[in-house]
């Protein structure tokens, strides 16, 4: 599981340097290998291999011919990347992936879970402050709605 924000830079040849923290995580988890690709709200995913083999799955599960489908197929797969750290933790972050979440020297690489996502820390911070006020509500949906789908089911299998 990878949590937490890590404050990192950008340095002169576009790669990132991954904190020790999750470095250890990558290597307990066994992630070497990682999938680099678009993100929504200008951040950049990456996914391990194992999580990356769900997405394309799913994402598989949908006709070529369906228009939407292949519009996210083309933005989320046609911007892929592999990378993993090198000795150093040190990852390289394409110029397409660059441009597109306008990253500079100063980036956030956040853990959501199951991936991870790099941002402009200046991007990062807007996202977080715009966010803020929908935040309690976030969490309301989130888990209001578990209990709801328990009792629900409960009902169900009472047979009411």
């Amino acid at each position: 599981m990878y949590f937490g924000e890590s404050q990192t830079v950008l340095d002169d040849k576009g790669r990132i340097t991954i904190p020790r923290r999750l470095r250890e995580t990558m290597n307990v988890m066994g992630h070497i290998q990682w999938f680099m690709t678009r993100g929504f709200d200008q951040s950049i995913f990456l996914f391990p291999r194992d999580e990356w083999d769900k997405i394309r799955s799913q994402a598989g599960k949908h006709s070529s011919m369906n228009a939407q489908a292949i519009d996210f197929r083309r933005m989320f797969f046609g911007s892929v990347a592999e990378a993993q750290p090198d000795r150093q933790g040190r990852m390289p972050v394409p110029t397409h992936l660059r441009e597109h979440a306008s990253l500079d020297k100063e980036v956030v690489l956040i853990g959501v879970d199951d991936h991870l996502e790099l941002w402009s820390r200046d991007v990062w911070r807007a996202y977080q402050a715009e966010k803020q006020t929908e935040f309690k509500e976030m969490a309301s949906l989130l888990f209001a709605g578990g209990e709801n789908e328990d009792a629900h089911e409960g009902q169900v299998a009472a047979g009411r």
